[in-house]
């Protein structure tokens, strides 16, 4: 696996989270939870997208 591929799975985990927290779908006590929850999700996505970044400039600089 390559660390570009690392990076999409990272950031799609995000967007699961962020998108089952939206949903209401997750198990939370509260609405405040809910938003922890979120936060978290959009902080794997962002994670993601720079790991993305550094393996296609890896790459690029490879070839």
């Amino acid at each position: 696996m390559n660390i570009v591929t690392a990076g999409m799975l990272v950031s799609f985990s995000g967007i699961i989270v962020v998108c089952l927290g939206l949903f209401g779908i997750l198990p939370n006590t509260n609405q405040t939870l809910n938003y922890v929850f979120i936060g978290i999700g959009w902080v794997f996505i962002l994670i993601g997208i720079v790991i993305r970044i550094i393996g296609m400039k890896l790459e690029r600089k490879n070839k």
